[in-house]
């Protein structure tokens, strides 16, 4: 362990059993609290973690109102429609070159092979709509052509 890792580690065993500012210490009697308060009548548990969060003794820094997620934030979606088509930077100007050029080339094969498949399916529609024609055609000759003649009994 490094040096300051230590003395941050250190230094936060030394701190007393009262919450200090950004530091949150439970006692053993407001564990027990809650968790007797969540086993008899669970309302009581939520109440007990209620005042340990208003209190600001949840997380550290909860004193100056910053929850631990505050400082994260969404990614730009201006970001991800760069010219580089969402990715970092390599720092070879020529690379980057390189590769905006293939991959502008895979998105041209891409939409090709999009403008093909609609065009097959177009086509499958076609001969779904000639096939559905033909039993149609079929199905209303059957239907008009006069009853086959019996021949008489002998």
């Amino acid at each position: 362990m490094s040096q300051a890792a230590s003395g941050t580690f250190e230094s936060n065993l030394g701190e007393g059993k009262s919450c200090r500012k950004g530091r949150m210490n439970w006692s053993a009697s407001e564990i027990i609290a809650m968790v007797a308060g969540f086993v008899i009548f669970w309302p009581l548990g939520l109440l007990a973690l209620f005042v340990k969060m208003k209190n600001g003794e949840m997380w550290k820094g909860a004193t100056e109102g910053a929850a631990p997620w505050a400082g994260w934030k969404m990614p730009s979606t201006d970001k991800w429609r760069s010219a580089s088509y969402g990715f970092a930077s390599s720092g070879n100007a020529a690379f980057d070159d390189y590769k905006r050029t293939q991959l502008a080339r895979l998105e041209e094969e891409r939409r090709k092979l999009d403008d093909e498949q609609k065009a097959f399916r177009e086509h499958l529609a076609r001969l779904l709509k000639a096939k559905d024609q033909d039993e149609f055609d079929r199905f209303m000759a059957e239907r008009s052509a006069p009853p086959p003649s019996e021949p008489p009994a002998t």
